[in-house]
């Protein structure tokens, strides 16, 4: 018998292993393909400043937790910049979020075939749309921390702590789940083990930033910035009317006024009433501890959506809720709850079609090698390479290594994304604190005259201005509304004059 469970325990490993390598096949395929100029950017701007030893809150804007800028700040000082290493984290991060989801269904009972689509619909959805963000990590270990809090409350505790430094709402609202799990399961002393765990290493990964950067600076960044601001400024009204072209694959864009493909359109509600039916279908087993943990987590998850109801907040929901409804789908459920449970099931499915179709769109695309020495096989499409290359040269040959320059928008009193990857691939640092084109704060007096004063005090010769649509895009939100401080772009049309352009890029110089 005992040979007999260690064969069993030997087999699913096996199975877990297998299910990561294609998660790391699925998200890799096409990881090295296209740019962010404005997600990749910050992230990989943070990377070089805290490799040059600045610190997030202090020296430069950030509003996200310290974790990924200093993750990938340790491989910026280790192996020096690319584009190529936050690309092998993401892969890893996904397929190891695909396999938890995975394990996670398995545990709350789901049978073999919902648990593998429970894991597609993760791997899918974390593959497409690529990025440095952190939140697969946090995903990662709040998957984790739920598989193991039961039998392991410390180890539970120190993948929240860990989490904290990623994702603040994540690792909150994982640790509401896990301490209301452990109270139904009695588990009061486990509580204190899991608490302990968990506020050690989040104080010892947290507190070193904070007390650095200040006490106060860090709370309005890490806090009331995510709470007001970044609702106000980047919030999008959830999408529930469909006015594009009736197909499920259409080149549009992100935007809520491009053509959308019709799949992705509804991914949002589908994903909600998805995880409305799993809740409804499991009924009674939502007092089961690890169930009522795994429910309060994919709730933030809901909240994580609802804040910007696009496709780059779309895969934490599809991760978790995939598992509900894995779980509620292979209940058999009776009565009226076999409603919700179809629904439930239409919705994984529905995730998982909708997935696989934006995964075979993003490898159509026609692409080259971007030909630049930090770029390290990342392909994007011909004609934004030939822009970025040349820019690039142009901005090297006209500023020595150490020379900044300075990225601005199309517009300064309208700002919805910026290009601070071109600092990266450039290799010329930003003079300024603001890689991050927060909409609220870049469009603001105080902020614009400290961007001049700092121009003129470094006597920055180079301005790249990007005048594409994207950095000022209408969106329905404070964001796509005119501030009415244009005193950036007053004193750029004064003190540079154009000298150059490539694709999107009007590049500036300093008038004598």
């Amino acid at each position: 018998m005992d040979r007999l469970c260690e064969r069993r325990h030997s087999l699913r490993h096996v199975r877990l292993v297998l299910l990561f390598a294609a998660g790391v096949l699925i998200s890799g395929v096409a990881a090295f393909v296209s740019v962010q100029p404005n997600d990749e950017g910050l992230m990989l701007q943070a990377a070089a400043r805290v490799a040059a030893g600045e610190l997030p809150y202090r020296d430069f804007w950030w509003f996200y937790p310290p974790g990924q800028a200093y993750l990938l700040g340790g491989l910026d000082a280790l192996l020096g910049p690319s584009l190529a290493t936050w690309r092998i984290v993401r892969v890893l991060a996904d397929a190891g979020v695909a396999v938890l989801a995975c394990a996670l269904a398995v545990r709350l009972g789901a049978r073999p075939p919902a648990a593998l689509l429970a894991w597609a619909v993760a791997v899918l959805a974390m593959a497409t749309p690529s990025g440095p963000h952190p939140f697969p990590i946090a995903l990662a270990l709040a998957l984790g921390a739920l598989l193991c809090f039961q039998r392991r409350p410390g180890l539970a505790g120190v993948l929240t702590g860990a989490c904290a430094a990623w994702r603040i709402e994540f690792a909150g609202a994982l640790a509401a789940g896990i301490a209301l799990g452990l109270l139904l399961g009695g588990g009061r002393r486990e509580l204190t083990r899991y608490a302990a765990g968990a506020l050690v290493v989040s104080a010892v990964l947290l507190l070193p930033v904070v007390a650095a950067a200040g006490v106060r600076p860090s709370f309005a960044l890490l806090v009331e910035y995510p709470l007001t601001d970044f609702r106000d400024y980047q919030g999008l009204p959830f999408p529930v009317a469909y006015a594009g072209p009736l197909n499920t694959s259409s080149p549009g864009g992100f935007l809520r006024d491009s053509a959308e493909p019709l799949l992705l359109h509804f991914l949002p509600l589908v994903l909600v009433l998805g995880l409305a039916g799993a809740l409804l279908a499991l009924g009674r087993r939502l007092r089961e501890p690890l169930l009522a943990a795994a429910v309060v987590l994919s709730l933030a998850m809901l909240l994580y959506l609802l804040t910007r109801a696009d496709l780059f907040h779309t895969a934490p929901l599809a991760a978790v809720g995939g598992v509900l409804a894995a779980a509620a789908v292979s209940g058999a459920p009776r009565g009226l709850r076999r409603v919700p449970a179809a629904l439930a099931a239409a919705a994984l499915a529905y995730a998982a079609l909708e997935g696989l179709d934006r995964r075979t769109l993003a490898l159509r695309e026609d692409t080259r090698p971007l030909r630049l020495a930090v770029a390290d096989g990342v392909r994007v499409p011909p004609a934004q390479a030939r822009a970025l290359e040349g820019a690039v040269a142009d901005i090297r040959a006209r500023t020595r290594s150490d020379e900044p320059i300075y990225v601005a928008t199309q517009r300064a009193d309208r700002v919805t994304a910026g290009n601070p990857l071109l600092y990266v691939l450039a290799q010329r640092p930003n003079p300024t604190r603001y890689d991050i084109a927060a909409p609220g704060v870049i469009t603001s007096a105080p902020v614009q005259r400290e961007i001049i004063a700092t121009l003129e005090g470094r006597r920055t010769r180079v301005v790249v201005r990007d005048s594409s649509v994207g950095t000022a895009a209408p969106e329905p939100n404070a964001a796509g509304r005119s501030s009415g401080v244009r005193l950036l772009d007053a004193h750029l049309e004064r003190r540079y004059r154009p000298v150059a352009r490539y694709g999107s890029l009007r590049l500036l110089v300093r008038r004598p």
